[in-house]
């Protein structure tokens, strides 16, 4: 008997956390895997099979692209609708059926020609047109399709990555070029950081900064905003058109009164305006102290960040590091780096309190009953604690999570129980710190936002992960 289709949320969060055969088994178990008549259900099916079909091989991946495909194609003989049209076109490509293929893309043309077919925005309309495009094999048409989708939304940044992927998966199951498409990538994410010792009037280091930042040309900037090069930084990047993301170790007043006025009060006043035209503003430690671990593990956040949007914007990442010349070392290497002389004394400087960051991994190999939680100083460690444990144990349940140690061992492992309880059977979650920690280290780690987990600390923003 099927289940209400309310039962179809939590299976799309199976899937979005990685999940891909506990999804199909929960999707098959509510009685869904047979349904004819709900768009929904076979759209999601659809899904389904498609994130079975990419990580498998062979006979059984094309066999899972064609049964995407039939229930793309179910769900458009529900009512005429592009999105699941262009869907099963695309995966009846990557199931070795050409002449369906063909045959689909075509249907879409006609469709959207018409009216019936149009997109849910003005973007995804001309997108959908320049995936039917590509796939009857007119790359020059879809070239201008797919310029004119990006001219309805020139800031869809998401929307355009989405597109550029399918495009290049497209093109390379052909062996066909998608350099082309690098024109339309949306701009590069950059992670900044930089010494203290500057002037708040140094004509060089402000010129070498804005110069530095056009030639980058980023369009997201990741970073803290101490006094010296990170707000020279900011700024540069504020004027050249990039989105100014700040990460802080310490709330706001703290981190300030630390790291920002002790230099100068000229400092002061350019922190309040970065910070006022911030886009997104993270708090690493609400802590009463400014701490060497949140110092380092906001770096890691930052970092993950900038990759994280990189990924997911089909773009690319990259450092910017503004040192002295005695400062420099292999560890603090970078793509882009300026090395500049202090022209300013440090001077008097809060001293950072001592703690130490955790990383603390909770394990379920099988009931709840049985979790075993173990600490590790740095996230490399857990890393391929992960990564072993994975590859020994696929079942297990697993939940990871990094923060400044602040002594309280029974709060943190009460903490990472209830991650653990909370993530479903099989997966791995991590709070945001640990996995942008962990995706700064490896771009190629999946991760997925699940949401948030209520906590008499704060909410925690949880993420599903996939180490690899």
């Amino acid at each position: 008997m099927q289940k209400p289709l309310t039962h179809l949320a939590p299976i799309l969060a199976l899937a979005r956390a990685g999940a891909t055969s506990r999804a199909w088994e929960a999707f098959a178990s509510a009685g869904y895997a047979h349904a004819t008549a709900e768009a929904k259900v076979l759209t999601l099916k659809g899904r389904l099979l498609k994130d079975r079909a990419r990580v498998a091989s062979g006979e059984d991946r094309a066999r899972l692209f064609l049964e995407a495909a039939h229930a793309y194609i179910d769900a458009a003989a529900l009512g005429p609708d592009s999105y699941p049209l262009i869907n099963a076109a695309t995966m009846s490509l990557f199931a070795g059926h050409t002449a369906q293929m063909r045959v689909l893309a075509d249907e879409v043309l006609a469709l959207i020609e018409t009216g019936a077919g149009r997109g849910e925005t003005p973007y995804w309309h001309a997108a959908t047109r320049a995936e039917a495009l590509l796939l009857v094999g007119d790359a020059d048409a879809a070239n201008v399709a797919i310029a004119e989708a990006i001219d309805c939304a020139p800031s869809a940044w998401e929307d355009h990555a989405t597109t550029l992927r399918q495009f290049r998966q497209i093109l390379a199951f052909r062996n066909e070029d998608h350099s082309w498409l690098s024109r339309y990538s949306p701009p590069l994410s950059l992670y900044f950081s930089g010494m203290i010792g500057l002037a708040a009037v140094d004509a060089v280091a402000m010129s070498e900064i804005q110069n530095a930042i056009a030639d980058i040309n980023p369009g997201f900037g990741y970073g803290a905003l101490a006094a010296g090069a990170d707000i020279l930084i900011a700024e540069a990047l504020v004027s050249n058109g990039a989105e100014l993301h700040v990460v802080l170790p310490a709330i706001p007043s703290l981190f300030k009164a630390v790291s920002v006025d002790p230099f100068g009060e000229e400092w002061g006043a350019r922190f309040d305006a970065l910070f006022e035209k911030a886009v997104t503003i993270e708090i690493i430690d609400g802590g009463p102290n400014l701490s060497v671990a949140a110092v380092d593990i906001a770096a890691k956040v930052a970092r993950g960040r900038a990759v994280d949007n990189a990924v997911r914007m089909e773009s690319e990442a990259a450092d910017l590091l503004v040192t002295t010349a005695a400062q420099l070392s292999p560890s603090k290497a970078a793509e882009y780096m300026l090395v500049l002389e202090p022209t300013a004394a440090v001077g008097e400087r809060s001293t950072l309190a001592p703690n130490a960051q955790l990383v603390l991994v909770a394990i379920a190999s099988g009931a709840l009953d049985d979790i075993s939680i173990t600490a590790f100083a740095d996230i490399a460690e857990a890393e391929q604690v992960l990564i072993d444990h994975r590859a020994t144990t696929p079942e297990a349940t697993i939940a990871v999570s990094l923060g400044v140690d602040h002594g309280s061992p029974d709060a943190r492992r009460a903490q990472i129980e209830r991650m653990l309880r909370s993530a479903a059977s099989g997966t791995t979650i991590a709070s945001t710190e640990a996995a942008m920690a962990l995706r700064a280290r490896n771009s190629k780690m999946w991760i997925e936002p699940i949401g948030e987990l209520p906590d008499a600390a704060g909410a925690i923003s949880l993420y599903a992960i996939v180490v690899t």
